[in-house]
């Protein structure tokens, strides 16, 4: 208790005091940072067929599972700081089914589903345990949900400006207009699959709605494996699903009696304002006040569910803490794998 309060008490005073502000990485560093997720050589092949892709880095236990936030894929997600991260421990980061190099699958894809992909790719073995999770935005969720379910397995969590259960119904209090998610990126998507199960849209062939093209930073070797996946127009489908099913999301993360003892937790919660839309009314600002006030008081009883959880308030950050202020995410992390092994008796 006492060490983990001291390596708390530290990292609260470099979120509070001396992180400076930082510039993102370069064009360069981002697509050097991008090639290990290129390899399929940690990816885990599932009993139905389907492999789920997991890039993993660093030797030693506990094993920490990085899960990225909606729309991500691993090596955006934790690119930049997992080789950091990785000199501590063993360090994975996987894809959702549809994303990266995960196959997806027919059918309704919400953070329960994910998060039975992700047991079942642990069960095998291939990636032993104890595990930190970690999981960023919407992949709180999934993180949550795995600890529920493998209470023996999880060691440690730091949940870096993670969604919150019922989130949706927060909002609503704060009145928040609710999100319409059938548009933009799945209704890209859905196009996407229907053009190429026409045969309008071919790897290296006609591709009117760039379905099959990828930004300049991407190395090479990363675009030529996504190609191969993407080419198969249930990938979109199944990204598509995933990204329609928030409402449910929530609720599925909803867990009255979730309880984590005395594990090592720590929640990061980004600081920097949300951008007001142009034009925004005072009615509008305030409700953007409102939410982020609570978005805090959510965070509070995330680290509340354990007796020794922290929320980080971390200055001059935005929601990709990882991004905006990579290094306190990588001292989280190796002060929760700090914690896990001084308790080793």
């Amino acid at each position: 208790m006492k060490l983990f309060k001291t390596s708390l008490l530290a990292l609260t005073a470099v979120t509070a005091a001396s992180v400076q502000a930082q510039m993102g990485p370069s064009l360069d560093e981002l697509k050097a940072s991008l090639v290990p997720y290129a390899s399929p050589a940690d990816s885990v092949k599932l009993p139905d067929g389907r492999t789920l892709g997991i890039t993993c880095m660093g030797e030693g236990s506990p094993t920490v599972i990085l899960t990225a936030g909606m729309g991500d894929f691993a090596g955006m997600a934790w690119g930049t700081v997992q080789p950091e991260m990785a000199k501590v421990t063993r360090v994975c980061a996987w894809d959702r089914p549809g994303w990266g190099l995960s196959d997806g699958a027919d059918g309704k894809h919400t953070v329960a589903t994910t998060t039975a992909a992700l047991e079942t790719a642990l069960a095998t073995g291939k990636i032993p345990g104890p595990y930190v999770m970690v999981g960023h935005s919407l992949g709180g969720y999934e993180s949550l949900l795995y600890a529920d379910r493998h209470p023996d397995q999880v060691v440690g969590m730091v949940l870096v400006d993670s969604s919150f259960p019922d989130q949706m119904a927060a909002g609503e209090r704060v009145g928040l207009p609710s999100p319409d998610p059938e548009t933009g990126a799945p209704v890209l998507f859905r196009k996407c699959a229907a053009a190429i199960r026409e045969g309008r849209v071919k790897l290296g062939g006609p591709d009117p709605d760039r379905c099959m093209h990828y930004p300049e930073f991407f190395p090479p070797e990363l675009a030529q494996a996504f190609g191969a996946k993407v080419s198969n127009p249930i990938q979109y489908e199944t990204m598509a699903s995933f990204l329609t099913t928030f409402a449910d999301d929530a609720k599925i993360a909803v867990n009255p009696a979730r309880n984590y003892g005395d594990m090592p937790l720590i929640v990061l919660t980004a600081t920097a304002p949300l951008p007001t839309p142009p034009g925004a009314t005072a009615d509008e600002a305030a409700r953007m006040a409102a939410w982020a006030e609570e978005w805090g008081r959510q965070h509070e009883q995330l680290a509340a569910l354990s007796t020794r959880g922290i929320n980080a308030r971390v200055p001059g950050a935005n929601h990709y803490i990882q991004r905006t202020k990579p290094q306190v995410v990588i001292d989280a992390v190796d002060a929760v794998v700090g914690e896990v092994r001084a308790a080793k008796p």
